[in-house]
């Protein structure tokens, strides 16, 4: 079975209209959709991530946003954004192929700031994917280090979106 892009249209209709219904996952074969109302919990609090599926360093993945929409990336890519992650921060990446906004609205401030403390939680951005906007919270309470995107740039999923620097009573954990 294989989705066909009015199939994706309905389900995103389905979950617009139902009001008890604030996110969802539907998986097909290797294909994930996940999809979320704005204001609602973080899908990885609702979601058990899959089995990992071939052995490696678990180093080289650091805390992710959503788990499970990774989509398989060529190893030299998920590599080179492993290195660009300084010890002991946390990166945000995008749970989604999309479009990065970094202010919920045109004429709205940014959600967030270089050097901004934040609190695990906060909306961080939004991606944006056939008119849905799904927001991005932060995983850990910490200090924003650095924004990699670009305000109204495409981006795949899993690339790293931001950097937080933990705090010091997160960095124990």
């Amino acid at each position: 079975m294989t989705l066909q892009h009015a199939d994706v249209r309905r389900i995103l209709q389905l979950l617009d209209s139902a009001e008890h219904l604030e996110s969802l996952e539907i998986r097909i074969g290797e294909f994930v959709l996940q999809a979320r109302k704005p204001g609602a919990a973080p899908l990885e609090a609702l979601t058990i991530a899959p089995p990992v599926r071939a052995p490696g360093p678990l180093a080289d993945r650091t805390s992710s946003t959503s788990p499970g929409t990774a989509s398989p990336e060529p190893a030299a890519s998920a590599g080179e954004q492993a290195a660009e992650i300084p010890v002991g921060m946390t990166a945000i990446r995008a749970p989604m192929p999309g479009t990065f906004y970094r202010t919920p609205a045109p004429d709205q401030p940014p959600f967030v700031e270089e050097g901004e403390p934040i609190i695990a939680g906060t909306t961080m951005c939004l991606v944006e994917v056939m008119k849905m906007f799904n927001s991005v919270a932060a995983p850990v309470t910490g200090r924003v280090h650095s924004i990699l995107v670009e305000h109204g740039q495409a981006v795949s999923s899993d690339q790293i979106l931001m950097i937080i620097a933990p705090d010091e009573t997160e960095a124990a954990k």
